[in-house]
């Protein structure tokens, strides 16, 4: 091979890593966005579409956000934590809580400051309190194990899950590959 080709292939695979790498900061810094508290009325966490528009979540997402915290709300247990702030009323309590966790005061317990996908302050006037609800949205990537029958036989098998798709592969030795599957989540409730 000429030596002006070995230049180009090597030119080539270095540019194409160093686009790879820019493409990847793109992509992480994108994800690492900084995702401030957002301040709801009591009662609006219990709404769908007013959860969709003030979170900006999908509708499915925003019915399983209200059905959780509906359940939260509606329990009597204890919270995890207790913090107190000094406010005139629960509504300007609950902007000082947002602001303390936005700013990453070191007074905010670790539980209220945790890195989450969306995080909910209210205010609840009736008890007197303010909730924070952190929320993960991104539980796209599983791994999953099962068993299948086929023809009288078992076969073990392990796959992944990312978002909608899903991959199986099943064995019945261990040693090869005696089937696969892969499938798509066409509704989800």
């Amino acid at each position: 091979m000429e030596q002006e080709t070995k230049w180009r292939i090597i030119l080539a695979t270095a540019g194409i890593c160093v686009l790879c790498i820019m493409g990847g900061l793109i992509y992480g810094c994108s994800r690492e966005k900084k995702e401030e508290p957002k301040v709801m009325d009591y009662q609006q966490t219990t709404d769908p579409a007013a959860v969709q528009k003030k979170l900006d979540v999908t509708q499915g997402a925003a019915r399983e956000i209200t059905r959780e915290i509906y359940h939260v709300q509606q329990s009597d247990a204890p919270p995890a934590i207790t913090y107190y702030v000094q406010a005139p009323d629960v509504e300007a309590g609950a902007r000082q809580v947002a602001k303390d966790i936005q700013a990453g005061k070191p007074t905010v317990p670790a539980a209220a400051a945790e890195k989450t996908d969306r995080t909910v302050v209210t205010a609840d006037t009736d008890r007197q309190k303010v909730d924070v609800y952190k929320i993960n949205l991104r539980r796209s990537h599983k791994i999953k194990a099962g068993i299948m029958t086929a023809d009288g036989k078992t076969y073990g098998g392990i796959g992944y899950q990312a978002g909608k798709w899903e991959g199986m592969i099943y064995t019945r030795s261990g040693r090869k590959v005696d089937a696969a599957a892969i499938t798509y989540t066409l509704a989800e409730w």
